[in-house]
């Protein structure tokens, strides 16, 4: 019997197919200076928001960073209770410990992805967050996750690391909740040099508090408005220079970070619920 081994993610073949232009993008930013919160970014920015239908996205150095960031943007107290699935990374429930709250675990359905009923047995008098973690191209059944969150009072902030691209009823993971991060770290769906993440929310104030802890941003001169921790993506400065693609629904690609489309080989298509879970 020959022993074989299956390699986690062929990053050398990727970069072997466009490697002339990635090096090109990649000699434009360096020329440039431009390696942190540049127009590249803002550009992958806008575009991420557009794609997802979303009002706001915000990059940030990796989607366990977003989670924090969200969690306190949206009000996270110490000692508050957070919800969420125990299929997921360990990443998911350290961003709701380091943001001060208290993760507490529950069951998963059929479809491997958080159980409604299980979250509705799970909430307490201390809960405040119900964090569903929308995984393997799919997305968790926002509907009753959002009738246990209102029927309680409680907000949700997703977990959408691995579902960009992914809908339920038509709408794309990531804009359900007050927030939610998506990662870019290389092999996720839309992957980039090195890791990234973005945080995306419809909240006006949400996103000024993001800014606020996620880039240290000041007002009034020097007197900062409120502590912050610096996740600029300046990776994804670079990595919204390089051109990445995805697929937005029908035929076509187009590049999210960079001015030009191009072909592709494959294809990843969106990821309805319904066609998915039935």
């Amino acid at each position: 019997m020959t022993d074989r081994s299956v390699p986690f993610f062929s990053y050398p073949d990727l970069f072997g197919r466009y490697a002339e232009e990635y090096l090109e993008m990649v000699k434009s930013v360096g020329c440039r200076g431009a390696y942190i919160l540049q127009e590249d970014l803002a550009r992958f920015e806008r575009n991420l928001a557009a794609f997802l239908g979303a009002k706001h996205t915000l990059g940030v150095g990796n989607a366990t960073d977003g989670l924090h960031f969200a969690l306190r943007a949206a009000g996270l107290c110490p000692g508050d209770e957070v919800i969420l699935s125990s299929h997921t990374m360990v990443a998911t429930a350290a961003a709701v410990h380091f943001a001060g709250g208290v993760p507490i675990p529950v069951e998963c359905g059929a479809d491997h992805l958080i159980d409604p009923d299980a979250v509705a047995s799970a909430v307490s008098p201390r809960t405040r967050f119900i964090m569903p973690t929308q995984l393997n191209g799919r997305t968790c059944r926002m509907d009753r996750l959002q009738a246990v969150a209102d029927r309680h009072g409680l907000l949700i902030v997703e977990d959408a690391a691995q579902a960009l691209g992914s809908r339920f009823q038509g709408r794309a993971a990531g804009t359900f909740g007050i927030a939610a991060a998506i990662s870019f770290y290389p092999a996720k769906v839309l992957g980039c040099f090195g890791d990234g993440g973005a945080v995306v929310t419809q909240d006006d104030q949400v996103r000024e508090k993001l800014l606020v802890r996620s880039r240290q941003r000041f007002r009034c001169g020097s007197e900062r408005q409120d502590g912050g921790c610096a996740s600029e993506a300046d990776v994804l400065n670079l990595f919204g220079a390089v051109g990445v693609v995805a697929n937005l629904g029908g035929n076509e690609l187009v590049v999210l970070g960079f001015h030009r489309h191009r072909s592709f080989d494959g294809r990843l298509p969106l990821l309805n619920h319904d066609l998915v879970a039935g």
